[in-house]
């Protein structure tokens, strides 16, 4: 791995923006661990300043982290002063409110891509930029139909036109509107490619549900911690969606590494989405690490999703530029999982 040629200079500044999120701050401990320097972008540094503290405190200790005020997404000139004397910049910042009114997400979402591309394109430091989209921005991931092929094209234009239904606004336009929002941002990031002569490069990540090791307690609550509703049986969290794709939070973390240092990823979507799982997989393994916790009864009938997709690139990145030897692949579901709930955030 240290042998490896990269994009930009070991010590160089990584912007990292919606750093406290659970896969951000993994990204920021792997940059440091590598011996860059990363700058984390959030709301409000007070609530965010346990990323100094802990396992960051010693990179905290000698300048290697540092955190700093953004407005709201979608501001003009939002990461103007962030981005000063950065080499990469990871956009994994996103509207986290499910509300039902689409200007209140997919708007804000369009707007961060241009505030922060802007922002790049007018620092010459700047090399790479990264956006974390979604695997449902390529597919609307949903059991009982055949979701095709997964490809370079493949857009889930689909949930765009439920997002921007005609009001009243109402629970249909809440769940269309994130990934809604990851379609219409992703889109916004090819187009500003397209349209510009730009300085550095640019490549999208895509993961689908992300488990694995928890850096805060506020990873634990949200409703995109598939893991922790099994775990304590939130059947409303889990019957909407029972069976989807899940990467480990620090396999996806690394993706987003390579995407930023490996000089031949350009221009790349890469479709990180892990292990297809149903439910009873996961209440199975569950089962076996907690023998004496009573857990949810199985899915009857239990259906996969119906999905063609080839993850040869990722997994080559993984083996690439992780630092196991002999890495096969992907995180087992297995580790993923105990990670997930052995640690001192999770009770009950």
């Amino acid at each position: 791995m240290s042998s490896l040629t990269t994009s930009i200079p070991a010590g160089s500044w990584i912007l990292v923006t919606g750093a406290s999120g659970f896969l951000a701050s993994h990204i920021s401990f792997q940059f440091l661990e590598r011996g860059f320097k990363v700058r984390g972008a959030v709301r409000e540094p007070t609530q965010s300043s346990w990323l100094l503290r802990g396992r960051f405190q010693p990179y905290a200790d000698i300048g290697a982290i540092e955190l700093v005020s953004v407005p709201p997404l979608g501001t003009d000139g939002a990461y103007d002063e962030a981005v000063k004397d950065v080499a990469a910049i990871i956009h994994t910042a996103y509207v986290t409110n499910i509300v039902p009114d689409p200007n209140d997400v997919v708007t804000p979402m369009v707007a961060g891509v241009r505030s922060i591309m802007n922002a790049a394109v007018r620092e010459h430091s700047v090399k790479v930029v990264v956006f974390t989209s979604s695997a449902t921005a390529a597919s609307p991931l949903v059991c009982g139909i055949d979701n095709g092929i997964i490809g370079r094209d493949s857009w889930n234009d689909a949930v765009l036109e439920a997002a921007w239904a005609a009001p009243p606004y109402g629970l249909s336009h809440a769940m269309a509107n994130y990934p809604a929002s990851k379609v219409a941002a992703e889109k916004e990031v090819w187009k500003f490619v397209e349209d510009n002569n730009l300085h550095f490069k640019v490549n999208v990540v895509s993961p689908a549900g992300i488990i694995g090791e928890p850096l805060s307690e506020k990873h634990i609550e949200g409703p995109a911690n598939w893991v922790v509703h099994a775990y304590r049986g939130n059947k409303a969290a889990m019957d909407p969606m029972p069976a989807s794709f899940y990467g480990d939070v620090k396999d996806v973390a690394l993706i987003h590494v390579a995407a930023v240092l490996d000089p031949e990823v350009k221009n790349a979507r890469i479709q990180s989405w892990g292990h297809g799982a149903h439910w009873n997989d996961i209440l199975a393994i569950l089962r076996k690490l907690c023998p004496h916790k009573k857990f949810v009864d199985d899915y009857p009938d239990p259906q996969y999703l119906k999905v063609s997709l080839d993850q040869t690139e990722v997994i080559e990145l993984l083996k690439k530029w992780s630092d196991k030897p002999n890495r096969n692949g992907w995180t087992s579901l297995e580790d993923s999982i105990f990670e997930n709930i052995t640690n001192p955030y999770l009770e009950g």
